[in-house]
């Protein structure tokens, strides 16, 4: 019974441990780069017509807000959208695909992201 009491308390600590510190799971945000836009760009998705050739359907989560549109993937990350906290965009294969940001975040950090794809 005493080890069960000790097995309690230890996983109580830990699942605290875990729990407390803010920066577990904190990713970079996108932003969209100066003077660029989804304004214009096509809403797509799986019941929405396919992109024009050349552009792919890709999710970008701006402000909090996910937006499905038709971008350029080659350009989407250099010229596009930028990750904040020195981290790193990236594009998961998925229709439709994810931009999301990648690597420790150091400031600017969105702590609200799941860690879930």
């Amino acid at each position: 019974m005493r080890w069960m009491r000790m097995l309690g308390c230890c996983l109580t600590v830990m699942t605290l441990a875990a729990c407390g510190s803010n920066d577990e799971g904190a990713q970079g945000r996108l932003k969209l780069r100066e003077g660029q836009s989804l304004d214009l760009a096509q809403e797509c998705g799986v019941d929405l017509p396919q992109c024009p050739q050349g552009l792919s359907c890709l999710v970008l989560k701006l402000d909090g807000v996910s937006k499905a549109r038709c971008v350029d993937d080659a350009k989407v990350c250099s010229e596009l959208v930028s990750c904040t906290g020195g981290t790193e965009c990236n594009i998961l294969t998925s229709y439709p695909g994810q931009v999301t940001c990648s690597g420790t975040c150091t400031s600017d950090c969105d702590s609200s992201v799941s860690s879930s794809p």
